[in-house]
């Protein structure tokens, strides 16, 4: 399952396959859901405008990537089986916080979901189920340290996360 490449249109239609490193992308997990696709855009466009973010990803762990924002200037992983696995992994990060997010160190195999500039801080907070079932999570990236976020950016993209279909 590749991503498709998201238009610049206002409506954000598809317009094609994309190769592993396009720019913004919907998984046919979500494709035909126009409103979870306005929603994931409307989400990814806020949090990457109005904190230290530059890319964001929504991802499940049984398809994968589903929805990512942001510019790829280098993918270091392209495999849908090692994508699964490092979600998980993201995932299996997140268990035991009680706000269910976590801030990962650039060493953490999350990082391989996200091109190298976007890996000095990344934040993993659970959300509720999208795509075929199973855990799913936003992967935010950022070029800054993890001090660049205020305890309000922390607090909303929490709050967004239980929101219902974001």
């Amino acid at each position: 399952d590749e991503l498709i490449v998201e238009s610049d249109s206002s409506d954000g239609d598809s317009v094609g396959s994309s190769s592993a490193v396009s720019n913004n992308g919907f998984s046919p997990a979500i494709e035909g859901d126009k409103s979870v696709r306005k929603s994931m855009q409307r989400l990814a466009q806020t949090i990457v405008s109005l904190t230290p973010a530059t890319h964001f990803l929504v991802a499940n762990e049984e398809d994968g990537i589903i929805y990512r924002y942001g510019i790829w200037d280098d993918d270091k992983s392209s495999d849908d089986d090692d994508h699964t696995t490092i979600i998980k992994a993201a995932l299996d990060a997140i268990g035991s916080s009680r706000a269910g997010r976590v801030a990962l160190p650039s060493e953490h195999p999350a990082s391989n979901l996200l091109p190298t500039s976007a890996t000095r801080c990344i934040l993993v907070q659970s959300i509720d189920g999208y795509g075929s079932g199973g855990n799913s999570c936003l992967i935010i990236g950022s070029d800054k340290l993890l001090p660049a976020y205020t305890k309000n950016d922390l607090r909303w993209i929490g709050q967004l996360a239980v929101e219902p279909k974001i």
